[in-house]
């Protein structure tokens, strides 16, 4: 067994969601995936096999972004975002990544769970395991373009857009425009 994870750390974003059970269940879903995977540090997990930079400052921007974007649909739309629900998917929507990446011969590989299964859907399935509330989970599931479905909710959709802003802006571009004229 690895020494625990140290959540807060990596993550200083984790002390502002208010509801203690919800940032415990947070912590435990990222523990119980760190366990399961094969990381010796947190801060070698890349934010992709396509990109290998490190997750950690891409899951932070993506948060950072996120609470921006809340506080600008408050302040000019009037629009009520449940912090604390926007902050426990923020932080758990890439946690995945623990067991669908590895590292191989120096490349960053995906392993069987990653090859097996949609992003997303093991940290999703263990934060169900964990009871957080299925506003975080669906948001987790659904925070990537590959989802079956679109976010639902306020909180999943500001997490989508400024999740794949960050990825396409800094890192690569994922999709391209094209000028379409009829006749």
């Amino acid at each position: 067994m690895k020494a625990p994870l140290q959540l807060a750390d990596h993550f200083p974003e984790l002390d502002q969601i208010r509801d203690p059970e919800l940032r415990r269940g947070v912590e435990a879903v990222w523990e119980e995936l760190w366990q399961a995977s094969s990381w010796a540090s947190l801060d070698e997990l890349p934010a992709s096999p396509e990109f290998p930079v490190p997750h950690v400052p891409h899951n932070r921007c993506v948060i950072e972004m996120a609470l921006a974007v809340a506080d600008a649909f408050e302040r000019f739309h009037g629009v009520q975002v449940d912090r604390d629900v926007l902050l426990a998917a923020g932080i758990l929507q890439d946690a995945s990544k623990l067991v669908e990446y590895e590292l191989r011969d120096g490349e960053v590989v995906l392993t069987q769970l990653g090859r097996t299964y949609p992003h997303a859907f093991c940290a999703a399935h263990v934060a169900l395991r964990h009871r957080l509330p299925d506003a975080v989970c669906h948001i987790i599931l659904a925070h990537t373009p590959q989802a079956a479905s679109f976010p639902a909710s306020i909180e999943g959709k500001i997490l989508y857009y400024v999740d794949q802003l960050d990825v396409i802006a800094i890192y690569k571009d994922r999709w391209r425009k094209e000028l379409w004229i009829t006749k």
